[in-house]
């Protein structure tokens, strides 16, 4: 589940037994790639798993188990994190 308020945003994923949460307030840096440069990164670091999607936004993680959050449609990287093991 994704929140997000003006600079304040606030990431909840529950995962069978497991939950992770992660939330910013401030300034986001962001990473834009076109879509050749999206793919290329693409073949690079494959994703593993779509957490979640919209018609805004898609969260995947990632071959290194880092979770990406995307903002579509001019692929956006807005955060990535790796989810803590055993939480």
């Amino acid at each position: 589940m994704y929140f997000e308020a003006g600079p304040t945003s606030l990431l909840f994923s529950l995962d069978g037994t497991s939950a992770d949460w992660h939330a910013s307030i401030g300034r986001r840096k962001e990473v834009r790639m076109t879509d050749a440069e999206y793919s290329r990164f693409r073949a690079e670091m494959p994703a593993a798993e779509l957490l979640d999607e919209d018609e805004r936004r898609v969260l995947i993680r990632n071959a290194a188990g880092y979770e990406e959050l995307w903002e579509k449609p001019h692929w956006i990287l807005t955060r990535a994190h790796r989810k803590a093991e055993g939480a």
